[in-house]
């Protein structure tokens, strides 16, 4: 009973984990569809860091995924979305 317990924590665990990534990948591709909404303010990142210029209005969803990510943010060693890949220097 145990061990059937355990395993079906387990499989739920894997599916819950495999869902919030679908989730975040439908919200990412969502943000990239409206590259308007980069102009609207909007925190990014872990929230230290704040992106556009233009107060949204009011209702409106923000430019970012539930994590924070918006194309803006680059990580370090990381290409830019809008330069594509670095070359070798």
């Amino acid at each position: 009973m145990v061990r059937w317990r355990t395993t079906t924590l387990r499989a739920w665990r894997g599916l819950r984990e495999f869902l919030a990534v679908q989730v975040e990948l439908h919200e990412r591709a969502a943000v990239l569809d409206r590259p308007w909404e980069e102009d609207l303010l909007h925190w990014a990142g872990d929230g230290h860091e704040l992106h556009g210029r233009l107060v949204p209005p009011p209702g409106r969803g923000r430019g970012t995924t539930r994590s924070g990510w918006c194309p803006g943010v680059v990580p370090s060693g990381a290409a830019s979305p809008w330069t594509g890949p670095r070359s070798p220097a």
